[in-house]
């Protein structure tokens, strides 16, 4: 009774836990940081693409962060007109990621026009099995917060797809095909189609006994930067050495 009683109880623990995975975005593993801290992080994808008892097994994965000089800033729910340097001293050299062979087997980093990284990719080998959970690992350099600014928090949204088929631009939605953890609302192709937004988020925390908010700020702000519908446009792609390999370009 006891081997059975232990064997029932093994399963259904299995059960949830495949269960709870499938059910899983693809997130950052660490989403908050403190401020002037440099953190190693991963991307942690949850699950393969499509729904039903076999969803497709994920091939790529690729993640764009907000570049911040043509990036949607709100502040406390209300759009601002300013720059990011106004809440953030030194976004540009901050992001990094980590080469390992663990699940893809190749992976680069997607630059802006002044060098610095503004997301990554990794794919090609055999991939992710569907119902398994993969790290993609990357490096946060410590970022400062505005001393001058209420900024008590800076939330950066980031745009991810994972692939499972490589297709053009007009399969990407077809089921199977990728999974968009994703804004619904900047009308690109990249955008999440279930009607929310499914972006992952990493958060910068004000550290308020270095960095105490001035006295005018009262309570202070939280910040949110998305990135634009032109830099998914421009970024979200994966190039290898030199070519654009996904989505791949349409014939038409």
């Amino acid at each position: 009774m006891r081997n059975i009683s232990y064997r029932q109880t093994a399963f259904a623990m299995a059960a949830a836990l495949l269960s709870a995975s499938a059910m899983a975005h693809t997130v950052f593993e660490t989403s908050s940081v403190p401020e002037g801290t440099r953190v190693l992080n991963n991307v942690v994808i949850g699950h393969g693409c499509g729904h039903g008892d076999a969803p497709s097994r994920v091939i790529g994965t690729s993640v764009v962060f907000p570049q911040g000089s043509d990036s949607t800033i709100v502040v406390d729910g209300r759009p601002h007109d300013g720059a990011l340097t106004d809440f953030v001293d030194n976004w540009g050299p901050n992001l990094q990621p980590l080469y390992s062979r663990a699940v893809f087997n190749e992976m680069d980093e997607k630059n802006d026009a002044m060098g610095n990284v503004v997301g990554f990719w990794a794919g090609g080998g055999p991939g992710m099995p569907s119902h398994l959970i993969a790290y993609v690992p990357f490096r946060v350099n410590a970022t400062l917060i505005n001393s001058q600014s209420c900024a008590t928090s800076v939330r950066f949204k980031a745009a991810i797809v994972d692939v499972c088929q490589i297709t053009d631009a007009a399969g990407l939605h077809q089921e199977g095909v990728a999974s968009f953890w994703t804004s619904n609302s900047l009308g690109t192709v990249y955008d999440s189609t279930d009607g929310r937004d499914n972006s992952a988020s990493l958060t910068i925390t004000r550290n308020l006994d270095t960095n105490p908010l001035p006295a005018s700020c009262g309570a202070g702000v939280e910040v949110e930067v998305s990135p634009s519908a032109a830099q998914l446009e421009r970024d979200m792609p994966i190039r290898y050495q030199g070519l654009q390999i996904w989505p791949q370009p349409s014939s038409n």
